[in-house]
């Protein structure tokens, strides 16, 4: 694994001709079918490669992408982050889904990761998403601006969880929720994909950790055949 270094904020605006570093910030990235202790996607030799696994065909048949979308029932002008989001696999088409009032930040630790995202929201004319690449222990967000954020098999990735909870909590706005999909536990052998065993994290232990910061669950999703997921907002 390469040596992983705190990055300050790069924020990219969709479209935009200038690029602006402002102030530090960070994320755990995405975790994928590769994985290395503590995240981030520079432990992956060829981050082209790996990004276009990210987006396979056959992912769809146990992400579901377009139902968890449909399932999030996200509002016209909704701010949403996407925390880990890899090449934006879900920011885009999010973003589309808030539509132009609408914002969502894609934020990830891996600037090549952040350039497909970019092409991608290009190609399916979207500019209203804003690209953070961020440090590994703090997402980066604007404190009390978010009103969905949405981590999608990354959770076990996050260093020193309960201090990221609690900044992923101090992110949302007043009435906001926190969404997770993540890996039930189960053997890879008998799954074939995900993370390692000793990485993977049992629901009840990820309730425990949002109960700490103020979140409680307050919806939950049984239609995916490999994860859980779960909406939670403060108590």
């Amino acid at each position: 694994m390469r040596r992983m270094r705190r990055m300050g904020r790069l924020v990219l605006a969709i479209g935009a001709v200038s690029v602006a570093a402002i102030s530090v910030g960070g994320c755990a990235s995405r975790e994928r079918a590769g994985h290395g202790h503590g995240g981030g996607h520079r432990h992956h030799g060829d981050i082209g490669e790996y990004a276009a696994m990210l987006e396979r065909p056959d992912r769809e048949g146990w992400q579901k992408r377009d139902k968890v979308i449909a399932a999030l029932r996200l509002k016209p002008g909704e701010r949403v982050a996407d925390v880990g989001c890899g090449p934006g696999y879900f920011a885009v088409p999010i973003a589309s889904a808030v539509g132009s009032a609408g914002k969502v930040w894609a934020v990830d630790v891996e600037p090549k990761m952040l350039e497909r995202t970019r092409q991608h929201a290009t190609e399916a004319g979207v500019s209203n998403v804003e690209l953070v690449n961020c440090a590994m222990d703090d997402p980066g967000l604007p404190v009390g601006e978010v009103d969905t954020i949405v981590i999608v098999n990354t959770y076990h990735h996050f260093p020193n969880r309960p201090a990221y909870i609690a900044k992923l909590r101090a992110a949302l706005a007043p009435g906001g929720r926190l969404v997770n999909i993540d890996f039930i536990p189960k053997p890879k052998e008998e799954r074939g994909f995900g993370p390692p065993e000793w990485m993977q994290i049992p629901r009840a232990v990820v309730d425990a950790e949002m109960a700490a910061a103020g979140l409680v669950p307050v919806r939950s999703h049984l239609f995916l055949p490999e994860q859980y997921f779960v909406e939670y907002s403060a108590k």
